[in-house]
């Protein structure tokens, strides 16, 4: 075994890659809002942890390194053969895992331009003629450890427009679920190893991808964004940035079919006492068994209030004030409060049932009421608590009742808009009617438009853009309103997370 693999081959045992990757973020104020804890442990590595790694490795310097060969590659895999049972690893990875779905993620799909013929240098070919060669072997050798670890990784990788796969993801994984974290490790693999020689706004931009897809999407027609969604740049990245930006685009459809599943179980019914009835049903011996008790679907209504906000609330002359928005008269953040608690409670009351076909661990999500019962003993105990924190602590939820509350507190709020309940002028970043709710979830027609526009330019050029935009927002609100407000797509701030251990 060679001596080189050690590192790598922590990996390929799932229990170590958990290990690997448990601990809490570190958050940052660069724009990337976060460090991964396995970053945070690289960054502390003395330069001999470095130089013992493979030239293959990601995280090894390519200055040191010598010539990269794809014959070199494929005798440093030699470790990860199963010697009993006869079987070439290299093959079966080859043709199960790269070509079928490596090739469709970098888009390759043409048999003789696969990622092969496409990066890889045959014998008389220079650096100029294949310049992303090197990458593209670091690539296969970091995919072929967590192939090792699990087959079904690059497959799930590769997958779009899959509700269930919302669940999955390299922040905040779902705790009760074992895979979530397994995969959350696997992404976070990725992301600390083909991000760790990039410059900062190369991290900056991959780790907020997906905010800048949703926010490019709700604001393409904005005169600030829709000269420069035209833009068509070079393909000059490298496969490994390409995977990366591939990941945050799936993420995108993922949530898109998540939209189309909740479109109808968003809008039921609700009164302004229907709060009161389930206090009612609480107290009756035999009325509805239902997990949650009505405090504590109180309490998750105010922290469906702490969602929208970028920072925690404090309470100021009589509002409530998160950095970067408008002031929340206490009067007006009541009646939010009060309004998701009478429509949460409205829906525990019918008996409103929502169900995910069940997960690869072979067990059925909980019930919209234990995910409130749930949420509720894991977050602060006190509504001012909750508006207080950093961040809602939703890892133990499946994604499907996380994105039901926040639309039907979105639905709520809408609802209780009028001259005499609350003003337009509260969270006028929420859509203000619940026609416009039920809009924001039917497939945006501006998303073929800025997919279009993230595939077809390398990162530099989409950095280059965000950069300017979120430069001239900030001078924009300076000039009008005398203070800078936080960016559209990066949150220059420290946030308070949840933590994860």
């Amino acid at each position: 075994m060679k001596k080189t693999s050690k590192e790598k081959l922590e990996i390929t045992n799932k229990d170590s890659l958990r290990r690997r990757h448990a601990g809490n973020y570190i958050p940052i104020d660069n724009g990337e809002c976060y460090l991964l804890p396995y970053e945070v442990h690289l960054r502390k590595q003395p330069l001999e942890f470095f130089e013992q790694l493979s030239d293959y490795d990601f995280l090894k310097s390519s200055a040191t390194g010598a010539a990269l060969t794809f014959a070199g590659l494929q005798e440093e895999l030699r470790c990860l053969e199963n010697r009993e049972s006869g079987i070439g690893f290299w093959k079966n990875f080859n043709e199960s895992a790269l070509n079928r779905y490596l090739n469709p993620i970098l888009g390759r799909t043409e048999k003789n331009q696969g990622w092969k013929q496409v990066y890889i240098k045959k014998s008389k070919e220079a650096d100029a003629d294949k310049p992303h060669h090197d990458d593209m072997l670091r690539c296969i050798y970091l995919f072929a450890h967590l192939h090792k670890a699990s087959p079904s990784f690059i497959r799930q990788l590769a997958l779009e427009n899959d509700a269930w796969s919302t669940d999955l993801r390299v922040y905040y994984p779902r705790k009760d679920f074992s895979f979530s974290e397994e995969y959350a490790g696997y992404l976070s693999e990725l992301y600390a190893n083909m991000l760790f020689q990039q410059p900062e706004n190369i991290r900056r931009l991959i780790k907020c991808l997906d905010v800048c897809i949703e926010k490019l999407i709700q604001h393409a027609d904005s005169d600030w964004i829709t000269h420069f969604l035209k833009h068509r740049s070079e393909d000059t990245d490298p496969p490994s940035l390409k995977i990366l930006k591939y990941n945050q685009i799936a993420s995108i459809t993922h949530f898109s079919e998540l939209n189309k599943y909740l479109q109808d179980k968003i809008t039921g019914p609700f009164a302004q006492n229907s709060f009161a009835k389930l206090e009612a049903n609480e107290k009756n011996p035999s009325g509805l068994q239902i997990a949650a008790t009505a405090q504590q679907y109180k309490l998750v209504a105010a922290l469906c209030m702490r969602i929208p906000l970028p920072s925690p609330l404090r309470e100021i002359n009589g509002s409530w004030v998160s950095e970067g928005t408008d002031p929340i008269a206490y009067q007006d953040m009541k009646l939010c409060i009060n309004a998701v608690a009478n429509a949460l409670a409205a829906d525990a009351l019918n008996q409103l049932k929502i169900e995910s076909d069940g997960t690869k661990s072979g067990k059925r999500d909980t019930s919209i009421s234990a995910a409130v019962k749930k949420l509720a003993e894991q977050n602060p105990q006190s509504i001012e608590e909750a508006l207080r924190i950093g961040s809602p602590d939703f890892a133990s939820v499946p994604e499907l009742y996380s994105f039901y509350l926040r639309k039907r507190s979105e639905y709520a709020i809408a609802k209780a808009r009028s001259p005499e309940g609350l003003k337009a002028s509260v969270l006028p970043n929420m859509p203000p009617t619940p026609k416009a709710v039920i809009k924001s979830m039917q497939q945006n027609p501006n998303i073929r438009r800025v997919l279009d526009y993230i595939r077809g330019n390398n990162l530099n050029q989409i950095s280059s853009d965000i950069e300017k935009l979120e430069f001239d927002l900030m001078m924009s609100c300076l000039k009008e309103k005398g203070y800078s407000k936080v960016g559209l797509i990066y949150q220059y701030v420290l946030q308070s997370l949840p933590p994860r251990v």
